[in-house]
Order: C-alpha cells, then structure tokens, then sequence
C-alpha cells in the first residue's frame, strides 16, 4: 500500500494523511497544523485531545478568517483527515478554540487570487 505524505507542498496539512501521522508532525512541529481543501472554508488543527483519542480542529471563513465552529473527532487507526473532517466518524462539536484564524506563515489564496 503506498504511503500518503502528510503534508502538501507548502508543508500544511494534506487531505489524504493518515490522523496519526499528523497527529505525530504536529506534535514535533514538521507540518504546519492547517488545511486549505478548495472549499470556502481553512482548517486549523490541534492535538489538545489526542490522550482520549480525539483530533481537534477549527473551521474558519476563508474571506474573513473568523473562527466559526470547532470539533473534536474520534479517529481509528486507518483514518484519514478525509474522513475525520468530512466522514461520518464520530464528532462533537466544541466551544470555539480560535476566534481568528492564527498566524500560519502561507500566503492564503481567495476567491480571483493566483499564487505563482
């Protein structure tokens, strides 16, 4: 089975990584814990729950950076952050942890914007 990369070029967080290994790369700080999957919405992740088996992450308005809710997501071995975001794995919803999006040192594109 080819192994997926957990993070994408701009080294953030990619779609298809398994949550234990991003889990690990944020951790020892080899990714930067934000994902940007082409909807109108960023992801920002933290492992503030990983002890009871949970992957936190906040979504937040890609035109205004606002915060606009938070999850915790139970995760298995096998799972990908996918899955974990957008799958039917068990998630509850958190009280907000950013209210603004944090500082994540990429340029982020929005809507009639082109990065060369």
């Amino acid at each position: 089975m080819p192994t997926v990369p957990v993070q994408t070029p701009l080294n953030t967080i990619a779609l298809d990584a398994n949550v234990y290994a991003v889990i690990n790369a944020i951790d020892t700080s080899q990714v930067i814990p934000f994902g940007d999957y082409g909807s109108p919405f960023l992801y920002y992740f933290n492992t503030d729950l990983k002890h009871v088996g949970n992957l936190v992450y906040t979504i937040f308005d890609r035109q205004t950076t606002l915060g606009l809710e938070s999850y915790a997501v139970r995760f298995g071995a096998a799972t990908t952050i996918r899955e974990a975001i957008f799958g039917q794995w068990p998630k509850s919803q958190i009280d907000l942890r950013y209210l603004i999006l944090p500082n994540v040192s990429i340029q982020i594109p929005t809507n009639g914007q082109v990065l060369p």
